[in-house]
């Protein structure tokens, strides 16, 4: 912290850091590195020794009874930087579902494709956004990957947690990605890839699919997927979605197993239409 001045120091929102994931100069006025700038440069103005190690740009917003929190760097930083990365999206339960008061949030972490090191990672949801982004935080900043999230033993109780908290999900959902027992589409390529050729299959129940689709998909109800499976072209690839992504991974599973080249919609119909509402058809 230290300037050309022996005796001047810069602290707080007016000084440049060392982004932490990528280890590039970055303006992070945040008042939490600030705090912690200050103690250090006490510290060493008293002859104590001290290393700022750099900032993660941690945050978090609430509007209304929403939140939305940040940490490390998102896809836009990524691509500016050159670092490869994949992106996973999981809609957790704040804490066990048949528990009252539980609400979902929607999680995206950002990672290495080649050894799965964390490199960022967003939420937003009613509840448990400040928890689950501080303990991705603190990973991040640890090195950890997303083998080491789904080991992390967290504490559970049925109003607090679910036994598999929602980091842990996420590093399964990131594993899967990175192990390449599953292949993933985002939202911003659905439309490019159907435009190809590609076959889009809804796996969520007829009613669900009723009430609201992406334009174009056809609907098999997971559950009555393997009777139905040789309605589908084995000569294209298929994407699948469901509600959020879990049943999709299931369907992809199944599909993959009878010989299809297939792929899940990463986040499912809900992180669709959250983008593009007006793509969507509404109630048939």
């Amino acid at each position: 912290m230290q300037t050309s001045d022996p005796n001047i120091f810069a602290i707080g929102d007016a000084i440049e850091v060392k982004q932490i994931v990528n280890g590039h100069p970055a303006i992070i006025p945040l008042a939490s590195p600030a705090n912690r700038q200050g103690r250090m440069v006490a510290d060493i103005i008293s002859g104590i020794d001290r290393q700022y190690s750099g900032s993660l740009g941690t945050t978090i917003v609430q509007v209304f009874d929403q939140c939305a929190a940040v940490t490390g760097l998102n896809e836009k930083q990524l691509r500016s930087c050159g670092m490869e990365y994949e992106a996973v999206h999981t809609s957790p339960n704040d804490h066990a579902s048949y528990y009252p008061g539980s609400r979902a949030m929607t999680v995206k972490l950002l990672f290495d494709p080649k050894n799965g090191r964390l490199l960022g990672a967003q939420a937003v949801g009613e509840k448990g956004i400040d928890k689950t982004i501080d303990i991705l935080a603190t990973a991040i900043k640890a090195k950890m990957n997303v083998a080491d999230l789904t080991q992390l033993e967290l504490a559970y109780a049925p109003p607090f947690n679910s036994a598999r908290a929602p980091v842990n999900l996420l590093g399964y959902a990131a594993q899967n990605i990175l192990e390449q027992k599953l292949g993933t589409v985002q939202w911003y390529e659905v439309d490019r890839l159907v435009n190809d050729g590609d076959v889009l299959l809804d796996v969520r129940t007829e009613n669900e699919y009723h009430n609201g689709f992406i334009d174009g998909a056809i609907n098999i109800p997971l559950d009555d997927l393997r009777d139905r499976v040789h309605e589908l072209p084995k000569n294209k690839p298929l994407i699948v979605t469901c509600q959020v992504g879990l049943r999709g991974y299931l369907a992809t599973r199944i599909l993959a197993q009878n010989g299809y080249k297939v792929k899940n919609l990463d986040g499912g119909y809900k992180l669709y239409k959250t983008v593009f509402p007006e793509k969507v058809k509404e109630k048939i």
